[in-house]
This record gives C-alpha cells, structure tokens and sequence, in this order.
C-alpha cells in the first residue's frame, strides 16, 4: 500500500492497479569524518537506491477489484488529503502517493 498513487486508483471503475512496490533502503555514508556507525545509522546517511520499482514479475501487475465500502472510504481520504495539502500551503508537497508521509511526500519505510 505504500506503493501505491492515486494514478494507481481508479474510483469510478472500482479497481486498483499494482504497478510498483516499495524497496527496503540501503544507505551510504554521508559523513565528511568517519562517524564510526554503519552506515544506516549515520546521522549524515544518504539513501542509495530508490524507494520504489516496478513489481517483479508480470503476475505482480494486475488489477485488484475494491468493494463499494472501499472506494468510499477512499474518496473520503483523498478529500481529506486535498484538504491537509491545502491547509499545508508552501509546506505541502504532492506526490500522487494514496498514503503519504506527513507533508504529502513520499512515505517513510517501515
């Protein structure tokens, strides 16, 4: 889910499509002087890789079906997610994610 984009989501045909999954981060070190921490717990770390890629396999892609209480429990969120942005102004930024982080960004890895 935190894959996915409200591109993604298709609330007038009642579906979904999977397209991409989240990627669990490698980081590297962005420390000048050796912090003496691997590097995911570098208080200067940098991510390497990107959060998302498309699924593995053909079978990964595919169209999901959502129920009536679904589709409307998400167009609820996506007003209340217009609405957050909004009062977020400057702060907020739009990224498409369904489930974003705080300012409307890419959310954060479990």
């Amino acid at each position: 889910m935190l894959a996915l984009k409200w591109e993604d989501v298709d609330l007038e045909g009642g579906f979904l499509v999977v397209r991409r999954s989240r990627r669990r981060p490698q980081y590297a070190h962005g420390c000048t002087d050796p912090c003496g921490r691997k590097a995911g717990y570098c208080p200067e770390k940098r991510r390497t890789n990107p959060e998302t890629s498309s699924t593995k396999s053909r079978a990964g892609r595919r169209a999901v079906g959502l129920p009536d209480q679904l589709v409307d429990l998400l167009r609820d969120h996506r007003k209340a997610q217009d609405a957050e942005r909004d009062a977020a102004g400057k702060h907020g930024v739009e990224g498409g994610w369904v489930f974003p982080d705080e300012r409307g960004g890419s959310p954060s890895h479990p």
